[in-house]
């Protein structure tokens, strides 16, 4: 995990923007994990007085969520108490925008508090019903897995000769599948799509299908693929030397997907960036992809497969930074 990291350029980039882009606007950071908000205070950014004291924001139930306002131009923040709870702390200082950093954020925000929205470190599944309920104002997200059509790309560097893709499909099928179909027909990829309805069903709808594939692909879905079952498919994939592509982040490299496309965090805060100025605005972006990305391959699981070093090398080459 890289919140702490990302925390910093985060804080940095709203810093940076100017007031001739944004106007003079005050954003709401929030987020369940305390460590990106410690880490953001420990250096000479952001400036005394363009931000606020750190923020324990007391919830019903739970664990407390934790904050702080950043405002531009460089000006005092606004002031609040220690603990209090989101719905008044958004009623009294209406930050022009909220930024909510992961899942427990995203959700209090999107229940608590009525002003512009982004999420972020969040999947697509599980922010779609958060932007939709109520009427709470201009809401948007940039999902936490990047675009799950990249992956074949990917498939096609590692694997040269491969033709057939294996895609675990939830139901009702989801909106990554119609462009994951396109992807497929440019890189001349046959993709055999495998329909399932749970995490139960997923190993059991895939084994007797893997002697026909060159290669399966994960979905970005948490009903499909989750710890349960992770770890049995990819016994079962990597004893029949198949490779296993995605995933939602890189975690599920480490755990023995041969390798995925992931967002490339250190990069975000560009785009987080573009969007807060757009809410700041009063406009709302449609929810997106990290628009940038990186490459993560398991070396052990690629020795294991026979994966040659310079198929390696090429992959890690997509996406590379300008």
């Amino acid at each position: 995990m890289r919140l702490r990291a990302l925390g910093r350029g985060w804080l940095i980039l709203w810093l940076t923007l100017q007031p001739a882009a944004t106007g003079a606007a005050t954003v709401l950071f929030l987020t369940g994990d305390p460590s990106p908000v410690a880490g953001l205070l420990g250096g000479s950014w952001p400036p005394a007085d363009a931000r606020s004291a750190p923020l324990s924001i007391g919830r019903p139930s739970g664990e407390p969520l934790h904050g702080f306002f950043a405002a531009s131009p460089p000006r005092p923040a606004p002031i609040a108490p220690d603990g209090v709870a989101l719905a008044p702390l958004c009623r009294q200082d209406r930050p022009d925008a909220l930024v909510a950093i992961g899942p427990e954020a995203a959700q209090a925000a999107a229940q608590e508090c009525p002003v512009p929205l982004l999420v972020v470190r969040v999947s697509r599944q599980q922010v779609a019903p958060w932007l939709a309920e109520g009427d709470h104002g201009s809401r948007s997200a940039i999902y936490l897995e990047a675009e799950p059509s990249l992956n074949l790309r990917l498939v096609r560097a590692l694997l040269p000769a491969a033709r057939t893709v294996g895609v675990l499909v939830p139901t009702p099928a989801p909106g990554w599948l119609a462009p994951l179909r396109t992807e497929a027909h440019r890189w001349d990829f046959t993709l055999d799509e495998i329909p399932v309805t749970d995490d139960l069903g997923a190993v059991r709808a895939l084994r007797p299908r893997l002697p026909g594939l060159d290669a399966v692909l994960l979905p970005p879905e948490t009903t499909v693929i989750n710890e349960w079952s992770l770890k049995p498919l990819l016994l079962m994939t990597i004893r029949q030397g198949v490779p296993t592509f995605g995933g939602l982040t890189a975690r599920y490299v480490d755990a023995g997907v041969l390798a995925a496309v992931v967002a490339d965090e250190g990069r975000l805060p560009a785009q987080i960036e573009t969007v807060v100025a757009e809410l700041a605005r009063g406009r709302a972006p449609a929810p997106v992809y990290p628009a940038a990305v990186r490459v993560a391959v398991n070396p052990t699981v690629a020795q294991t497969l026979g994966v040659p070093a310079e198929a390696v090398a090429r992959a890690r080459a997509l996406f590379s930074r300008p």
